[in-house]
C-alpha cells in the first residue's frame, strides 16, 4: 500500500499550522454594532469589528483588524494593537496596552488593582495601583484569567506568553517572552519570571523572586524561592 505522506520532525507542530490554513478562524464583518457605546474621543480603525454591548471609553484606540466580542469593556486611554481578538465579556481596565495579535479568552480582566494593603491602625489601608498593564504581541490568555495593575510601575507580560484559563499574575509581575502556565497558576506580586518557562498547573509563585529562562515547574509546586540558573 502506497499513501501520499508528509514526514516531518514536530508532527504536531506541523498538524497545528496546516490545521490553521485549513481552518481559519471566523471573524465578523468590519464596522461597530448599534448597540455599541463608544466615546467620541475614542480612536477605532475602520477595519475593527466591535460587537453589541461593548464600551469603549475616552480616549481608547483601537487598532486595525481588532475584533471586540460582545459585551467587552475597554477603559480610556488603553490601546488595543492590530489584529487582536477579545473574546465575549472581556474587560481592559484604564489605560492598558494589548500587542499585536494578542488573543484574550472570555471574562479575563487586565488591569484591576493589584492586591495592595498596609494594616495600620486597627484597619488595612489600600495602596493605590497607579501603574498599568503591558501584554506584548502574539500573546494568549485563557477564560476567566486576570492579570493585575502594577502599583508604580506596570506589570509586563511579554511577546509569545501562553496563559491557561484561571491563571492569576499579580501586580509589577514581569513575564518572560514565550513562558507558559498551565491552569490555574498563581504569579505573586513583583516576581520576574524569564524567557521560555514551562509552568506546569495550579503551581504557586511567591513574591519578591526571579526564575531564570527555561526554568520548569511542575503542576502544583511551591516556589518560595529564587531559582537563578537557566534551564
Amino acid at each position: 500500500l502506497s499513501i501520499p505522506a508528509l514526514v516531518v520532525k514536530n508532527p504536531r507542530a506541523v498538524h497545528a499550522r496546516v490545521t490553521s490554513l485549513l481552518h481559519p478562524q471566523f471573524l465578523p464583518a468590519p464596522g461597530i454594532h448599534p448597540r455599541a457605546v463608544v466615546a467620541e474621543s475614542a480612536v477605532v480603525a475602520k477595519t475593527a469589528s466591535i460587537a453589541a454591548n461593548v464600551g469603549i471609553d475616552d480616549h481608547a484606540v483601537i487598532g486595525e483588524n481588532v475584533c471586540s466580542e460582545a459585551g467587552c469593556v475597554i477603559g480610556r486611554h488603553a490601546v488595543i494593537g492590530a489584529g487582536v481578538h477579545l473574546y465575549p465579556n472581556v474587560t481592559i481596565y484604564y489605560g492598558c496596552t494589548i500587542g499585536e495579535n494578542t488573543i484574550i479568552h472570555s471574562s479575563s480582566v487586565i488591569g484591576a488593582d493589584g492586591f495592595g494593603f498596609e494594616f495600620d491602625q486597627g484597619e488595612w489601608v489600600k495602596i493605590p495601583q497607579i501603574g498599568a498593564v503591558r501584554i506584548g504581541k502574539n500573546v494568549e490568555i485563557g477564560a476567566c484569567s486576570t492579570v493585575d495593575r502594577g502599583a508604580l510601575s506596570d506589570t509586563i507580560i511579554d511577546d509569545g506568553v501562553k496563559l491557561d484559563n484561571h491563571v492569576q499574575i499579580a501586580h509589577n509581575v514581569q513575564v518572560g517572552a514565550h513562558t507558559i502556565m498551565s491552569n490555574g497558576v498563581g504569579v505573586a506580586g513583583s516576581t520576574k519570571i524569564g524567557k521560555n518557562c514551562i509552568i506546569g498547573g495550579m503551581a504557586g509563585i511567591r513574591d519578591n523572586i526571579e526564575l531564570a529562562d527555561n526554568v520548569m515547574i511542575t503542576g502544583m509546586a511551591l516556589v518560595s524561592k529564587s531559582l537563578d540558573k537557566p534551564g
